[in-house]
């Protein structure tokens, strides 16, 4: 049914795919789609190369001219104003009925918006990761469909807690992200009188990894682990990773710009099977069940009881919680993500 409603996806891309955004809602989900249900695509990633640009013309004619029947024509997260952005506010200004402007960060608030809200207000459609997002461009387009960012499921699924209980955390460690960390839990392992591991995948400044390595400095019960030139391409070994916590950690700053996020770092761990400690905030309020997947966390208190919880519980129950977060992936996996970009095509 699917193959009816959407047949071809022209997808723009804003960067490369060293940015999450362009792995996790567009490479790995083309790809599936293409492999589960052999709709095509292109995928453009701009760049000055001769493939790049050779590329881009063969689409970007093709999707202008002679379009492909059922396509949709995706722009994601463009917020220049270079020839690469020019040309696109051409093709949407012509195509209108087929576009959709996609975005999951609120780039708005970083960059000169002007760009932004172009697309907002030409495309058809919205696609965003966020409800934030959604209220704040509902100003300049009425139809806006919240496309949930997905995670790949690769089965890669935890089997059981590790012997020494282990606190894992994934990103970007820096901006907010850091902040957070900083503010909430780094004072809660402080406070832990047993044994642990804390694992933080993503920091790039060696400023920081002395940072965290210095803050824990006096708790010899807290080992830490700061794995460095971690290869964000290979999904397989992010996975494995993942799956090496027994708690997955997922802080937002009361921002605009942190409440805008799309939840990733929770949909990670919950993939993986593992639970989630996060703040409630949105994004992570709609993928967390406070009891069933993970639990909430508003200050360094309830993090550090939330931990000696999940230290001290039975396999079996831990269990639970572990199986609940891996059940949670069907709203969040590449089928809905399918779902909704069939709805953006077809208008439902």
């Amino acid at each position: 049914m699917q193959e009816q409603k959407l047949n071809f996806i022209y997808w723009f891309s804003y960067y490369n795919f060293d940015s999450p955004s362009v792995r996790y809602r567009a490479k790995y989900p083309l790809d599936f789609i293409k492999r589960e249900y052999g709709i095509d695509y292109y995928l453009i990633i701009p760049g000055y190369s001769l493939f790049k640009v050779i590329k881009f013309i063969i689409a970007y004619f093709s999707a202008m001219l002679f379009p492909k029947q059922n396509s949709l024509i995706v722009i994601q997260r463009v917020n220049s104003n270079f020839i690469y952005s020019k040309l696109l506010k051409i093709l949407v200004k012509i195509r209108t009925q087929n576009t959709v402007y996609d975005i999951d960060d609120a780039d708005y608030l970083e960059y000169n918006p002007k760009t932004i809200y172009y697309f907002a207000k030409q495309c058809k459609t919205i696609s965003v990761g966020s409800k934030k997002i959604a209220e704040h461009l509902s100003q300049y387009n009425s139809r806006i469909v919240h496309t949930t960012s997905t995670i790949v499921d690769l089965n890669i699924v935890k089997k059981k807690r590790n012997d020494l209980f282990t606190i894992g955390w994934i990103g970007g460690f820096g901006g907010g992200h850091k902040e957070s960390m900083i503010k909430v839990v780094f004072p809660a392992l402080k406070k832990l009188d047993f044994n642990c591991k804390l694992v933080i995948i993503g920091v790039i400044e060696d400023s920081d990894s002395e940072l965290i390595t210095n803050y824990f400095n006096k708790n010899k019960n807290v080992k830490i682990e700061i794995p460095r030139n971690v290869d964000w391409h290979n999904e397989v070994d992010i996975q494995n990773r993942i799956t090496s916590f027994d708690v997955g950690i997922a802080t937002l700053l009361d921002t605009e710009t942190q409440k805008s996020k799309s939840g990733i770092k929770a949909k990670q761990y919950m993939n993986n099977g593992v639970p989630v400690l996060s703040t409630n905030l949105p994004e992570n309020d709609s993928v967390i069940i406070e009891g069933r997947n993970g639990f909430f966390c508003s200050e360094p208190l309830d993090f550090k009881k939330k931990l000696i919880d999940f230290h001290n519980m039975s396999e079996t129950e831990y269990n639970y919680y572990s199986s609940n977060a891996r059940d949670s992936i069907k709203n969040f996996n590449h089928e809905k993500y399918l779902l909704d970009l069939v709805r953006i095509k077809t208008g439902i």
